[in-house]
């Protein structure tokens, strides 16, 4: 078992030009945990700084309570995969993976056993004779892995480790870690990635990182949670942006009215919303983002408060359709997502009912307002009143 508690962590190069701000963090004994965001965020810098891969600048890094910061990486007790798999081209993998053990003196009888047991939890068993050159990219990765697990680590950390992979082999591989990570037990897990994907289906805790200016004003981290947690609660604007694919609907609008149970908007194209949101600290006119999911906009439905908008574009994807519609005010379209045997032609108008009860709102600092649905999941509510959603989110 090993927790990784990272506190008050700042890395700056040439002196003057911060790259991680102000993390705290708390990775719990057998947790796996996602860093993830754009590119240049400095995911994996604030990785290789708990491997002890890169210097911190200040704050303390403490693996399983005790300080690290002065420790080489050897003596941190982390085994890492990188994201080129890094296999020694003339050595099979049997002998890849039991390389590290071999340099530590480990007796050939332990390193067998070690190498047989990674092998068998992850069904590479057939491949230990096999040459790097003899085996495909989900292989090789594996391979890495099992180098990695032989160590019987406290900590696992993962660069990228699958972005080198095709699409089937990305999901295949991302099974498997994750099947990893529960046979592991007690051993925690850091894995870095920017595929938002990778880390809502992998991960017990995600880190969204900022970037740019975003960094400078509010620290490195924009919010830690849980998967499902990020994806209907975010926190800030930029959670919004990012989690979800495609990603939420962010339509700039002014505060007309504010009541503790709802709010009452005006988008620029001139029509009205209202979202189950209490803005009560926003003065009328304030510039606030409605913000609402895809899936939550509901299409033909004329029974709620909504906004009628010409059809651009489908993508049809069998299980679902993605209608990309007019937006007169912003080059970003419209997306609502659809039953997949949905049929819109393209130029058709298109009403595009809103359930107040599924709106985010943003303030003018990009902070979210607090709303009433906020423990609810599967949030299309037509027809449900404030006073219901209010008591269904206070028993939830």
């Amino acid at each position: 078992m090993a927790s990784i508690t990272l506190k008050a962590i700042h890395k700056v190069y040439n002196g003057n030009v911060p790259v991680i701000k102000d993390v705290n963090l708390e990775i719990g004994d057998g947790e796996l945990c996602v860093f993830v965001g754009p590119s240049g965020c400095g995911k994996s810098t604030l990785l290789r700084m708990i491997a002890g891969l890169e210097e911190i600048t200040s704050g303390d890094l403490l693996i399983d309570g005790k300080r690290m910061n002065g420790l080489p990486p050897s003596e941190r007790g982390i085994a890492m995969v990188f994201q080129s798999y890094a296999l020694y081209p003339h050595m099979s993998v049997a002998e890849n993976m039991g390389f590290a053990l071999k340099l530590a003196h480990t007796e050939r009888e332990a390193i067998d056993a070690r190498v047989d047991k990674a092998a068998k939890i992850l069904q590479v068993g057939h491949l230990l004779d096999r040459k790097p050159k003899a085996l495909s990219g989900g292989q090789r990765q594996r391979a890495a892995i099992g180098r990695a697990i032989v160590r019987e680590p406290g900590v696992f950390l993962f660069d990228e480790p699958l972005s080198n992979l095709d699409a089937a082999l990305r999901v295949q591989t991302r099974i498997e870690i994750a099947r990893l990570q529960r046979s592991l037990g007690q051993a925690s897990m850091v894995y870095v990635t920017h595929d938002q994907v990778e880390a809502m289906t992998l991960a017990d805790k995600i880190v969204l990182l900022n970037s740019g200016e975003a960094t400078l004003r509010y620290g490195s981290i924009a919010q830690v949670g849980a998967p499902l947690e990020l994806y209907h609660r975010p926190r800030n604007l930029f959670a919004a942006g990012f989690i979800g694919s495609p990603k939420m609907n962010l339509l700039p609008a002014t505060l007309l009215s504010a009541t503790p149970e709802l709010a009452r908007v005006k988008l620029e194209t001139g029509e009205e919303l209202e979202a189950e949101v209490n803005a009560t600290r926003l003065a009328p006119g304030a510039r606030v983002t409605l913000g609402v999911r895809p899936e939550h906009i509901l299409p033909g439905d004329k029974s709620i408060q909504g906004l009628l908008r010409g059809v651009k574009w489908t993508e049809r994807l069998g299980e679902s359709t993605f209608i990309y519609l007019e937006q007169a005010c912003s080059a970003d379209a419209l997306i609502a997502k659809a039953h997949g045997d949905t049929i819109v032609p393209r130029g058709e108008m298109v009403q595009l009912g809103i359930p107040a009860g599924a709106c985010h709102l943003f303030d003018e600092e990009e902070q979210a307002l607090p709303r009433l649905c906020r423990d609810l999941i599967g949030l299309n509510l037509p027809g449900l009143s404030v006073t219901e959603a209010v008591r269904e989110a206070q028993t939830a």
